[in-house]
């Protein structure tokens, strides 16, 4: 694999998003997809602190990139988001 090749994110309108490295990408989107399934729903902040907590830290805006990549993976059919009471909740879809 490649350290330069990016991943083009999407967004839950059908736009594009902006573009992130397709290692830290598949990194992330591995852990998030195992800790979701785990539970039938899981809140936005739950999901964010154990997917934190498997990854070796690396430079950026982690919460930037939780919100990106449940936004993409929505986007993609992998997760289905719901808001009650002002706070996110997220399952794996399949």
């Amino acid at each position: 694999m490649r350290y330069n090749e990016h991943v083009q994110l999407l967004q839950r309108n059908g736009r594009k998003g902006p573009s992130i490295v397709r290692f830290r990408y598949d990194k992330i989107k591995k852990a998030m997809l195992h800790i979701a399934g785990e539970k039938d729903w899981i809140s936005f902040d739950e999901l964010s602190k154990k997917t934190l907590r498997r990854l070796t830290p690396f430079d950026g805006n982690n919460q930037w990139y939780m919100e990106a990549l449940v936004t993409d993976l929505e986007a993609r059919g992998l997760f289905e988001c719901s808001q009650v009471d002002g706070d996110l909740f997220i399952r794996k879809v399949g």
